[in-house]
């Protein structure tokens, strides 16, 4: 009896721990980010190293604007997992967003190097690259995001970009006329600078 009590509270606290993290997942869909961190945290609390819950809990800080704290769960996810393609995005996109396109680019190499077909990992990298003036590898990475994802719209328009600067207008024009037909909301205001 002692031993069948043992498993029930075992099963009712795990089905508990996976409603929290299931929880979480439905207040993120919902915008609900307060109480999305709320339920992930409680599931982490019975499960500190499930990636899935923890990465989502730093998307729900992210959205809130919250971003050391969302660093540090992506941080944890990829202690867990170096090579995480979102973690590694993610923390790249951090360091992106602080102006350390150097580190940004250690960690959208990693996603690189891990998920080669990525196209979002090559664009990101490619950003990256812009930023520092290497602009042969910025070129390569938009042209590989493009041949991954021939509907990446902003690759079209970044590399458009690339392209006006090293003034190869007719070129430019042309993925600038792309991206605006992939609906990207800068493409209109590119096309009137360049493209006249």
């Amino acid at each position: 009896m002692k031993h069948l009590l043992y498993f029930l509270s075992f099963v009712l606290m795990v089905g508990c721990s996976e409603q929290a993290s299931e929880e979480g997942d439905v207040y993120y869909q919902q915008g609900d980010y307060e109480q999305a961190i709320r339920s992930y945290t409680a599931y982490l609390e019975l499960n500190p190293d499930n990636i899935k819950a923890l990465y989502n809990r730093g998307r729900a800080y992210e959205e809130l604007e919250l971003h050391q704290l969302a660093f540090n769960d992506f941080v944890a996810v990829l202690e867990e997992d170096g090579e995480n393609l979102q973690a590694n995005m993610s923390v790249g996109t951090y360091y992106y967003n602080k102006q350390d396109y150097d580190e940004a680019m250690h960690f959208f190499n990693q996603a690189v190097k891990y998920h080669e077909q990525n196209a979002q990992a090559h664009f990101l990298r490619a950003r990256a690259y812009h930023k520092v003036g290497k602009k042969d590898e910025a070129m390569s990475g938009y042209d590989k995001a493009i041949t991954l994802d021939s509907n990446f719209g902003e690759a079209y328009l970044y590399r458009g970009a690339l392209k006006s600067y090293l003034k190869r207008n007719r070129s430019a024009c042309e993925d600038y006329q792309k991206a605006k037909a992939l609906n990207v909301e800068k493409a209109d205001a590119a096309l009137e600078s360049f493209c006249k």
